[in-house]
């Protein structure tokens, strides 16, 4: 199945989740980052002794926040959002490929996964991309995953709306989040743009699966390619979700 947001209605995105709005959540990776490797708030705006690897960028809204501390190379599945992060973040690598099986050939210090990680659907695809993760990382180093929804604590069904304005434009978009089966591992949602250009209004349409999995998976994930593994409560964003980061470090 073809995720629309992700191919022709890519151009949406830098309007319905501009990059201002992960300031917040950027800022608390940042910090959590700098405190397990031991650096303060007075390192340089940016180091070239660290180098972090965004799987499943997207649009690159949160990578760029990170940009100006980190030496940054991302990955994504998309060639639509991968045009969209070059061009906000113009001084990173970019690599085309696939979150499960990607392999670059060299490491980093920091790997970081958002909330593409939702996109594994299965206990098989989020193991793939954990050890895609630890396969990336430098001795000593961090992996972040940052799924939306965990089974234990999800609660729909559920509708979230907003609307944002362009010059030319106002995009609304409104998702409905149902509610899964108990047994099910992933859950089902249905998202609606309606662009208003003047008057002129377009209705779209396009429909996601996400995985649904328990912390306990999350952090046996990690534990099971011999990381030491954590969860870590966050702030949650608009309509309740995120707020879940599970951080993961390789022995050195």
């Amino acid at each position: 199945m073809t995720l629309r947001l992700y191919h022709d209605l890519a151009h949406l995105w830098p309007i319905i989740s501009p990059p201002e709005e992960y300031t917040v959540e950027a800022a608390e990776w940042r910090d959590l980052i700098w405190s397990e490797f031991g650096w303060t708030g007075n390192q340089p705006a940016w180091d070239p002794r660290a180098r972090l690897l965004d799987l499943g960028c997207g649009g690159g809204h949160l990578l760029s926040h990170f940009t100006r501390h980190f030496t940054t190379e991302a990955v994504d599945i998309s060639p639509e959002m991968l045009e969209i992060s070059k061009g906000l973040n113009p001084h990173t690598i970019h690599h085309l490929g696939d979150m499960r099986t990607i392999r670059l050939g060299r490491t980093f210090d920091i790997v970081t996964i958002h909330d593409a990680v939702n996109y594994m659907v299965t206990e098989e695809d989020l193991r793939a991309a954990v050890q895609t993760a630890q396969a990336h990382l430098d001795p000593g180093g961090l992996v972040l995953l940052a799924p939306d929804c965990l089974r234990d604590t999800f609660v729909g069904s559920r509708v979230v709306d907003w609307t944002r304005a362009t010059e030319d434009s106002n995009v609304t978009f409104i998702e409905y989040v149902a509610q899964p089966s108990p047994e099910a591992n992933t859950v089902e949602s249905v998202f609606v743009f309606i662009i208003n250009r003047h008057g002129d209004i377009q209705v779209e349409t396009d429909r996601h699966t996400s995985g649904l999995f328990p912390k306990a998976l999350w952090l046996e994930a990690l534990s099971d390619v011999g990381m030491q593994a954590e969860y870590v409560q966050t702030n949650a964003y608009e309509g309740g979700f995120g707020g879940n980061l599970f951080v993961g470090r390789k022995p050195a």
